[in-house]
């Protein structure tokens, strides 16, 4: 070990040792750049050489011979194993080369492949980490550089205060030896002399019991700071060498290997010289090259520890709990630093886990988490992880030499640091993981904790660990010392997303599920319901407008998908009919808009596929929002009874009701009727007359909708063109009108059923009382209701539920002989167009 630096002050020492460390660092991974770039060029220009191979072989050894390199000395003890380090192999070489100028080359090829090239890759993953080391280096220095200042504060503190508390001490000598001797000056009589003892003793006990303290923290600061040395130059050091040097050593020792163990094979003539190469490269190690860099570079080797430096001849040289303040501070210190040494142990073991989990993915040749896609890249996760899992050990090594100086100094820490080990899980932080949380109906999600949320070793708040306090709550806020887990933290917000999204739901009602059972308490209550959704409409429209005429130019607004689109191009977005999107973008003008959906995926649709909802811009940083980015398409629906009331229970205001639509019976057989003659084109084709009913099989019998459907007639299955048909039911009727025209709902939330949706029937007149309802083909009659509305809920339902002009007609189905304003883009460039 090296003396101690002068008395001083410690930082500014240490910084011009830090300063020098990383120049040495830079100048040896010089040094080891070019000798990989000299044995790289040596090896290509040998290999050039085939026809006058002694000529020019003698010509490039003498080169290389007379270049300066770095004269790194050999260490030579009597009696000890010989050993070479690389630069003294590499002259051996050089020496060996100059007189076998006229050896053969016969592994050209191998030399070129397995030394030149495995050279040149060396020496650039060589320059390209040094950097980077030389720069965790510097801030890993800073650190240390923090905890020196730390020493050399409370250094200054403990001087001052011994200072003042020995002249203390023997301005108190001075007076007591007065008294004893009771001996009084002509100004001074004896009273005042005790009265002034009294006052003296009195700011002594006080100054020594400042000394006291200061001198613990000054104690406590310093091993503190010898712990982070050791920790500096046993492992951060040493680490950020070896990472530099990427197996240099060992590296060149096979190149140098190789070239003696190949020219032994080729040329028996060279055995020797090559020999005493393949010999002398052998011989060299790590450990002996290092030892020969530390004698040319000294200061590599310089490993500082501090030592106690008494004041005023103080004779302490270990922490005292003399006052009753002291020792109570001294056991808050001791329970601090056990519990901390346990926390960061739990860091340690939880980062090497998963940092083997990345290394182990990494291996297997993934780039990033497959469960984390989004996330950071692994080797991201690998070094955070190894950041971390360095800071722990810091904090802990420090926090044990601490313990270490508190268990000298006679404070009992065996019996703190034993019951910090053997918490609880309930009275431990701990990792949040995916078990740990609740997934019940309640909703609720247990708070995840993290080893990220311990203060850091600075932190002035820290709270004693006892078996009395309960565990935490609520996690500690995060800081700099471990960074939460992004995997664990994902999986507590999905549930957090979860629970809101089953809050925002649950007043919600399916539209399925309505009773229709009473008619007049069923026409009140839709009355009711719908003058109170007028007034709320026509209120939410004069907010709308205001909110609309302070709207920025780059608003975003809600729209629903009338119909179901794939995406063509990869700049496209599929949508599924009545999914809730948001308009980001307005596009070229060109018919397509650029739309998000729930998921934060963006890309261009069809125009006319949406039902864009100017008057209501969406407010990505309100929580309300939730409710409107959720597909239909992620929706499962399913309806157990039909005959249950589910509004008795629901809770949903009257604002959330638009129109109440009266169930029909839901037939999943379709049946389309002819609309005019058809002859098949094809085998797969079917011929039918006007008039005729054909079952319908799929509307999509290649995968896509391209305008053709597939249907059984009179036994026969084949394909024919949708637009010579139109959809029916078993009898032959047309469907009802309200089906087609009625555009989805724009009131959230509006959960469709799988089934087409059930008729919109509004004004029509109640069937008398007594009469029975009506029997159709379909099934039972549908029972009817009406309300009235003014003119302003006319106004708002007009604006809701109104078919859309013919301007904008949806797009229909493009076949191979039909088009029905299917809109297309045009691949390959930016330009879009609509054909109709």
């Amino acid at each position: 070990m090296q003396p101690p630096p002068r008395k001083g002050n410690y930082t500014k020492f240490l910084k011009n040792l830090h300063t020098e460390q990383l120049a040495k660092l830079a100048l040896k991974n010089q040094n080891e750049c070019e000798l990989l770039e000299d044995i790289r060029q040596f090896t290509l220009k040998r290999s050039a050489i085939e026809k006058s191979y002694s000529e020019a072989l003698l010509k490039i050894s003498s080169a290389y011979l007379n270049k300066k390199q770095a004269c790194i000395p050999e260490i030579k003890m009597d009696g000890a194993e010989e050993k070479w380090n690389m630069w003294s192999v590499w002259q051996t070489v050089l020496e060996e080369n100059e007189k076998l100028a006229r050896a053969r080359l016969a592994a050209v090829e191998v030399f070129q492949q397995q030394i030149a090239d495995e050279a040149k890759v060396l020496r650039n993953t060589k320059l390209n980490s040094s950097k980077r080391c030389i720069e965790n280096l510097g801030v890993v220095q800073k650190e240390l550089q923090n905890s020196v200042t730390d020493v050399d504060k409370t250094k200054k503190i403990y001087f001052d205060e011994e200072h003042s508390a020995h002249d203390v001490r023997d301005k108190a000598r001075d007076i007591e030896e007065k008294l004893k001797k009771k001996k009084g000056s002509f100004f001074q009589s004896i009273t005042s002399l005790q009265k002034n003892s009294a006052r003296v003793t009195s700011r002594k006990e006080q100054l020594e019991e400042k000394s006291t303290g200061a001198r613990n923290d000054y104690i406590l600061s310093l091993a503190a700071a010898n712990a982070h040395q050791n920790r500096y130059f046993t492992i951060d050091l040493q680490t950020t060498m070896a990472t530099m040097e990427n197996y240099v050593y060992e590296r060149v020792a096979d190149y140098l290997a190789l070239i003696g163990r190949t020219e032994l094979l080729t040329c028996s003539a060279t055995q020797n010289s090559f020999g005493k190469i393949r010999d002398q490269a052998q011989q060299l190690t790590r450990e002996y090259n290092l030892q020969c860099c530390y004698l040319y570079y000294p200061v590599l080797k310089q490993h500082i520890q501090y030592e106690f430096e008494a004041c005023d001849q103080d004779p302490v040289r270990k922490i005292t709990a003399d006052h009753e303040s002291a020792a109570e501070t001294l056991s808050r210190e001791g329970k601090r630093w056990a519990g901390r040494v346990a926390r960061e142990s739990n860091v340690i073991r939880e980062c090497a886990r998963k940092l083997a989990v990345c290394t182990a993915l990494r291996e297997a040749g993934h780039r990033t988490d497959p469960n984390d896609q989004n996330g950071p890249d692994l080797e991201t996760k690998i070094d955070e992880f190894r950041e971390n899992i360095r800071k722990s050990e810091i904090s802990k090594a420090k926090a044990e030499a601490r313990l270490e100086c508190l268990r000298i100094g006679g404070i009992n820490v065996d019996e703190w640091i034993q019951e910090a080990e053997t918490l609880s899980v309930q009275e431990m932080p701990r990792s949040a993981s995916s078990l740990s949380m609740r997934t019940d109906a309640s909703g609720q999600g247990e708070n995840p904790s993290s080893d990220s949320f311990y203060d850091s070793d600075n932190a002035e708040q820290d709270q004693p660990v006892s078996e009395s306090s309960p565990a935490p709550k609520q996690p500690e806020p995060p800081l700099d010392e471990f960074a939460p887990d992004s995997d664990e933290d994902e999986e507590f917000g999905v549930e957090q997303e979860r629970q809101k999204i089953e809050q925002i739901s649950h007043g919600w009602d399916d539209p399925t599920q309505v009773d229709w059972g009473a008619e007049e308490a069923a026409a009140a209550a839709a009355s009711q319901a719908a003058a109170e959704a007028g007034i709320a409409a026509a209120q939410q429209q004069q907010e709308q407008q205001q909110q609309q005429s302070q709207q920025p130019a780059s608003q975003t607004f809600k729209c629903t998908a009338l119909y179901s689109y794939t995406a063509q191009n990869p700049d496209e977005l599929t949508i599924v009919e009545s999914e809730q999107l948001e308009v980001v973008g307005e596009g070229d003008g060109d018919g397509w808009l650029r739309a998000r959906n729930y998921r934060g995926e963006e890309g261009f649709v069809p125009h006319n596929y949406l039902d864009v909802e100017r008057d209501t811009p969406v407010d990505t940083h309100t929580p309300a929002q939730l409710s409107t980015q959720i597909s239909f398409s992620s929706v499962d629906y399913t309806v157990d009874n039909e005959d249950q009331d589910p509004m008795q229970d629901s809770g949903q205001s009257p604002d959330q009701i638009s129109v109440i639509s009266a169930p029909r019976k839901v037939n999943n057989q379709l049946y389309c009727v002819a609309l005019y003659d058809y002859d098949a084109t094809a085998e797969d084709e079917l011929t039918f007359e006007e008039g005729q009913i054909i079952k319908l099989i799929t509307k999509s019998p290649h995968g896509v909708d391209d305008g053709w459907w597939e249907g059984e007639l009179m036994g026969k299955i084949g394909n024919f063109p949708s637009l010579v048909v139109e959809e029916c039911d078993e009898n032959g009727e047309p469907l009802t009108d309200a089906e087609d025209e009625s555009p989805p709902p724009s009131a959230p939330p509006t959960f469709a059923a799988p089934a087409p949706p059930p008729p919109m029937i509004l004004h029509e007149a109640t069937p008398p009382e007594g009469e029975s309802p009506k029997m159709t083909n379909n099934g039972p009659a549908i029972d009817k209701f009406e309300f009235e509305m003014n003119t302003n809920q006319h106004e708002q339902y007009g604006t809701q539920f109104s078919a859309p002009p013919p301007s904008q007609a949806p797009p229909g189905r493009g076949g191979r002989y039909y088009g029905r304003g299917i809109s297309t883009r045009g691949r390959g460039s930016r330009s879009r167009s609509s054909y109709c």
